[in-house]
C-alpha cells in the first residue's frame, strides 16, 4: 500500500528536468510516482519524456495538450509539437494515457486527474482578494456523496503548486516542471505531510513549503467549491518568487 508518493505536475516536454526529478525522487525512496500529464508542448523532447515516464513506471493522466496533439487541433499554443515530427511510439503512449486515475493509499483513495475529474480543461481555485474564484459542480458532486470520495485529488493545469482544504478530500495541485516554478512535491502519508520542492539554478531539488495534513491551523476549510468567496490566502508548495 502506498505510503509516500511522489508528485510531477505538468512535463511539457522538459525531459531534462522530469529526468532529474525520477532521479532524485527514486533516492527520496517515494513508494510511486504519478503525473498530472501535458507532456506534450514545449522546447524539449517529448519522446525522451514518454520513454521516462513509461520506463518509470509513473502513472500519468492525459492532459489537454496531450489531447490536442492527438488531434492535431490548437497547435498554434508556444512550442506545439507536431504529429509528423514525433515517433508514433509516442503518440501512442500519449493515445493509452487515461483521463483518471484512482490509486490506492494507506489512508484511503487518491484520485489523479489533469484539470477537475474528466475534464481537463477546468481549474480549482478558492480565488484572493486580487483573482476571481474556479469553481466545479463536478467536483461538488463527489464531495457530496457519501461513499467513495476520494481522501486526495491530486490534479495540474494551473501550474501553481498549492493545497486546498475541503471537510472530506484535499486537494493538490501539481504545477509543473515548466518555468520559474519548477518543482516536485512528496505527499507522505506516515508523516502525514505534504512537501514542496523547487528545482533550483543548479539543478538539485530544495525545499520549498511543507504543511500538515491533518493540522489545518488557520488554513481556510471548504465545504466545496460554492462556498468559494475570493477571501482565500493561498496555501503554496513553492517558495515565493
Amino acid at each position: 500500500m502506498n505510503k509516500k508518493i511522489g508528485i510531477i505536475g505538468d512535463v511539457h516536454a522538459e525531459h531534462e528536468r522530469l529526468e532529474l526529478a525520477l532521479n532524485w525522487l527514486n533516492k527520496e525512496c517515494v513508494d510511486v510516482v504519478i503525473c498530472t500529464g501535458d507532456v506534450a508542448d514545449g522546447l524539449g523532447d517529448i519522446d525522451v519524456a514518454c520513454d521516462l515516464l513509461a520506463s518509470n513506471n509513473v502513472l500519468t493522466v492525459a492532459g489537454n495538450h496531450d489531447r490536442w496533439l492527438l488531434t492535431d487541433t490548437v497547435r498554434h499554443v508556444e512550442n506545439a509539437h507536431s504529429k509528423t515530427t514525433v515517433r508514433d511510439s509516442t503518440l501512442q503512449f500519449l493515445f493509452n494515457l487515461p483521463k483518471t486515475l484512482r490509486i490506492p493509499t494507506i489512508d484511503g483513495e487518491l484520485l489523479l486527474c489533469h484539470g477537475v475529474i474528466e475534464d481537463d480543461l477546468a481549474k480549482i481555485w478558492p480565488g484572493t482578494a486580487t483573482t476571481d474564484p474556479k469553481r466545479s459542480t463536478a467536483l461538488d458532486e463527489m464531495l457530496s456523496q457519501s461513499i467513495n470520495v476520494p481522501r486526495f485529488v491530486i490534479n495540474g493545469h494551473m501550474h501553481f503548486r498549492t493545497l486546498i482544504d475541503f471537510a472530506n478530500c484535499q486537494l493538490i495541485n501539481a504545477g509543473t516542471l515548466k518555468g520559474l516554478h519548477s518543482g516536485v512535491s512528496i505527499l507522505d502519508l506516515d508523516a502525514h505531510t505534504l512537501c514542496g520542492y523547487d528545482l533550483c539554478a543548479e539543478n538539485h531539488f530544495l525545499p520549498a513549503q511543507s504543511h500538515f495534513l491533518k493540522e489545518c491551523g488557520q488554513r481556510r476549510v471548504w465545504r466545496n467549491t460554492q462556498e468559494f468567496d475570493s477571501q482565500w490566502q493561498p496555501v503554496i508548495l513553492h517558495c515565493p518568487l
